[in-house]
């Protein structure tokens, strides 16, 4: 006699650097995405709204079913100025924008230790450093401000008319302690700014609330519990399966992370290095976070310095089971380096002779693959321990074969994950296991990475690490 297999359908929303991205999951005894969506990630308030909507209206579709869920992850350190009717007063201010590092040395002249209290190291990112410059470079706009929320956070609040927030995000933007538990009263005080004016924040596994009438914008009828699911580098590990310590995800998108699962992590050692300490989306366990401009970066600078010529598709050619190390080397970082050895001045530098352009064009692969190795192996001395398996997530995995099998050409256990938007489909896996409609043990499919047999890649790291090191201070 068959067994009955209930199926819950569930949304997931990826607000991301560059795109924005739905999905539609079907959760069972396994996860499978139904439909993906995706556009170009706006870049005013209202826009980014409009787009998630029809993100969502498309992925929804004909779906026979009702949504049980819905799930938000999106780009940290993200976000905008409101004011009292709740009306953008600022375009998306995000990640990487441009902001004079004398805001910085303000708020660190005033709290000396944020980072290490905070666990979030000491750039110009975070959304403490964005509102101490608006207050400086707008105080007319600063005045007016009755609200501040990032980019997930207004998103859920178009669904459910609640400003809430989770603590992963919370944690990036400087103004919470590394857990995100709770907004810091002092420095709330420094950058001018009330608690009330910021989202409130929900512990690992709370909803924002449910979906009011304006959802129907999105496709959706009112009930539906809304989730922030949390940061989109952590999301994506966490529903890859990288969720205890010693495993560790490297979650490629226009900026790359790597997400190192842990039970213990010197703060202040880790923010020396450019390094973030957090934790999972579920709250049960620290993570230690190395982040790089590099990938979306390198493909801008080779669009700049070779016209017409496409690297990605150059790239997806290359072969994934023989390597053969470029005698060339590449320092990929157009726009300085994060960690480790953070530098802002650190710039792209190319040594060695190419034969002909495959080398420069291989060496621009080894020299992202080598340097996501150094902040593997970093962060495997901040946790104390070796890493215990690698995963390997996101689209550029998928369109780029040799990516995966080179990184598990270092000698650690390597999978990818099967799904190319495994953070918008983990978001709404995510809210359906809070919701209680799915298994906490679920995770997205994984595939085993066969390495790429290259015996002197090793070498070629090496190299790449004396070229790393000659400049660093």
């Amino acid at each position: 006699m068959s067994q009955t297999v209930f199926v819950t359908l569930v949304l997931g929303l990826d607000i991301g650097s560059t795109s924005t991205k739905a999905a539609l999951v079907e959760v069972a005894d396994e996860v499978a995405v139904v439909r993906l969506a995706r556009t170009t990630t706006p870049a005013t308030v209202g826009d980014l709204v409009d787009a998630a909507a029809a993100l969502a209206r498309e992925c929804l579709g004909d779906a026979a079913e009702s949504v049980a869920a819905v799930g938000i992850a999106s780009m940290a350190e993200s976000g905008a100025a409101l004011g009292a009717d709740g009306h953008p007063l600022t375009p998306l201010l995000r990640w990487d924008r441009r902001v004079d590092p004398r805001h910085l040395d303000d708020l660190l002249s005033r709290h000396p230790d944020l980072p290490s209290q905070t666990g979030v190291p000491a750039t110009t990112k975070p959304a403490a450093v964005a509102l101490r410059s608006l207050r400086a470079e707008s105080p007319g706009l600063f005045d007016a401000m009755r609200h501040w929320s990032g980019v997930a956070d207004l998103v859920a609040h178009a669904l459910t008319g609640v400003r809430a927030t989770d603590h992963t995000l919370a944690a990036r933007t400087m103004m919470a302690g590394a857990q995100g538990s709770a907004w810091d009263a002092a420095v709330l005080s420094t950058v001018g700014i009330r608690t009330s004016m910021l989202p409130e924040l929900r512990p690992p596994g709370a909803a924002v609330g449910v979906t009011s009438p304006g959802a129907r914008a999105f496709g959706l009828g009112p009930g539906v519990p809304v989730y922030i699911a949390g940061h989109d580098h952590a999301v994506g590990a966490w529903a890859s399966g990288v969720r205890t310590p010693g495993a560790v995800a490297d979650s490629l998108g226009t900026a790359e992370a790597i997400v190192r699962v842990t039970d213990a992590a010197d703060t202040g050692a880790a923010v020396a290095q450019g390094f973030s300490i957090g934790r999972t989306v579920d709250g049960a366990a620290a993570t230690v976070i190395g982040g790089s401009r590099a990938c979306g970066a390198m493909l801008e600078w080779w669009a700049a310095a070779h016209p017409g010529d496409d690297l990605l598709t150059t790239l997806a050619a290359l072969p994934d089971d023989a390597w053969t190390p470029s005698p060339v080397t590449v320092l990929p970082y157009p726009s300085g380096r994060q960690c480790p050895r953070p530098d802002p001045a650190a710039n792209v530098v190319e040594s060695g002779a190419a034969r002909d352009g495959k080398d420069r064009v291989r060496a621009v692969l080894e020299g992202l693959v080598f340097h996501a190795r150094w902040m593997r192996e970093t962060a495997d001395l901040l946790a104390g321990s070796a890493a215990t398996d690698l995963t390997v997530l996101g689209s550029l995995a998928q369109r780029v074969p040799s990516w995966a099998p080179l990184a598990a050409a270092a000698g650690t256990t390597t999978f990818t994950t099967a799904c190319a938007e495994a953070v918008a489909a983990g978001a709404a896996l995510l809210a359906a296991v809070r919701a209680g409609a799915a298994s906490d043990q679920l995770s997205l499919a994984r595939d085993h990475v066969v390495p790429a047999s290259a015996p002197d890649l090793d070498h070629a790291y090496r190299r790449f690490l004396d070229t790393a090191l000659e400049g660093a201070s």
